[in-house]
């Protein structure tokens, strides 16, 4: 690689690093480790991540949680964004709200908005959201209380609480035993009206099954079975979709957060030593992660002719695609500690994990730009994948001379 491609290269890795410095570098707490329980107030903002996490003490800033189990008993003064297989909100929680996960339960009091996202979302009795409440999921149980508007997409949705203001609500399934305060838009393939059910706005709808008779639920306005609506059943709205995106790149982030957070715990070495290759020859990594790229696929398929080879082949096809669906977070994690070494910042675990995090999300927007975003994209990761190879001791022992 000539001198000039080499500074080009250079200015290349330094604008997807740029992000990496604007992280704050005070006022904030990590915690990790299998089973965290926070049992004493936290005066900044707090990141944790675990197996099991359990906060019960107050935290005056803001919350950011990743686990399997996520329980929060107690206040939180500003914002909380959390994601895991199941989260339990019992506490307070003064601010914005912004949760994904598979198993969602909300109890307690939320002084802003609420966005969240799940396989099964339970807000129950008791609850009380001050705000506006966004809300997507398999199965969705609106028992509690909501001062703002709602918005709700999902597979069955269910009212038996209170929406203060306006209600715009998608689903295969929709029932409504609760009351709305305000104008009303539904669209779903069934709909059931229970005997709570009151409607004190307009009412404009569709339903496959035709028009309801709204009777006594309806206490002021009209209602209308609106034909037009159908395209939203058949065709979501743009905006309904870009709602929907919201939900989804929500819960991608904090996917890729739990990714990159258990690649460092457990291969952070091996990512600290790539640097080493990558700094001492980059031109050489780029070389290596291009072969490793063009000719495994090769080598796979001409395992797979063979019988006794269908099951080694089988196994490396399965890694190969593996590899490629985390090229984003490997990448980013091997530039990072590129970044670290080259500026000597000497970050601890917590840093490097959210500095890539930043660097996944400049990479795919990286990835937008026609032909050349695409090019730089190839670029790093044959870098990346080079420079890892290196460090393996396969690699080491096809290197040794015989």
């Amino acid at each position: 690689m000539s001198k000039n491609s080499q500074n080009a290269m250079k200015k290349i890795l330094f604008l997807l690093l740029a992000l990496a410095i604007s992280l704050p570098a005070f006022a904030i707490r990590f915690e990790r480790g299998n089973s965290v329980r926070i049992s004493t107030p936290v005066q900044e903002d707090l990141y944790v991540a675990g197996a099991t996490v359990s906060i019960d003490a107050l935290i005056r800033g803001d919350l950011f949680a990743a686990s399997g189990n996520v329980s929060l008993n107690d206040t939180i003064t500003g914002d909380l964004a959390v994601g895991g297989g199941t989260v339990t909100l019992r506490g307070a929680v003064l601010d914005d709200v912004r949760a994904a996960g598979g198993t969602l339960v909300i109890s307690g009091y939320i002084g802003g908005d609420l966005l969240i996202a799940g396989g099964t979302v339970t807000i129950e009795s008791g609850a009380i959201i001050e705000g506006d409440i966004y809300v997507g999921g398999g199965t969705v149980f609106m028992n509690g209380t909501v001062r703002g508007n709602m918005k709700a997409g999902g597979g069955e949705f269910t009212l038996n609480g209170e929406i203060g203001k306006n209600a715009d609500l998608n689903g295969t399934k929709v029932t409504i035993d609760g009351k709305i305060g305000g104008e009303t838009v539904f669209v779903a393939q069934n709909v059931i009206l229970g005997s709570n059910a009151a409607f004190n706005g307009n009412v404009r709808y569709w339903a496959n099954q035709g028009e309801v008779n709204f009777g006594s639920y309806l206490k002021s306005g009209t209602a209308t079975f609106d034909e037009t609506l159908k395209q939203r059943f058949e065709q979501p709205k743009p905006e309904y979709l870009g709602f929907v995106s919201v939900l989804a790149v929500l819960g991608y982030l904090i996917a890729i957060f739990i990714l990159l957070a258990l690649g460092q715990k457990l291969f952070g070495s091996i990512f600290a030593q790539a640097v080493d290759k990558l700094r001492r020859a980059p031109a050489q990594a780029l070389g290596y992660g291009f072969l490793y790229f063009a000719a495994v696929p090769v080598a796979i398929v001409l395992t797979l002719i063979t019988v006794v080879g269908i099951p080694v082949g089988l196994i490396a096809l399965f890694f190969y695609l593996l590899f490629l669906a985390l090229a984003h977070s490997i990448t980013a994690l091997t530039f990072t500690h590129w970044l670290n070494w080259k500026r000597g910042y000497n970050w601890n675990y917590w840093r490097i994990v959210f500095v890539a995090l930043g660097m996944v999300v400049l990479l795919k927007v990286i990835t937008m730009i026609p032909f050349v975003g695409w090019l730089a994209m190839i670029v790093l990761v044959c870098m990346a994948f080079g420079a890892i190879l290196q460090t393996t001791k396969l690699f080491k022992q096809a290197s040794t001379p015989i």
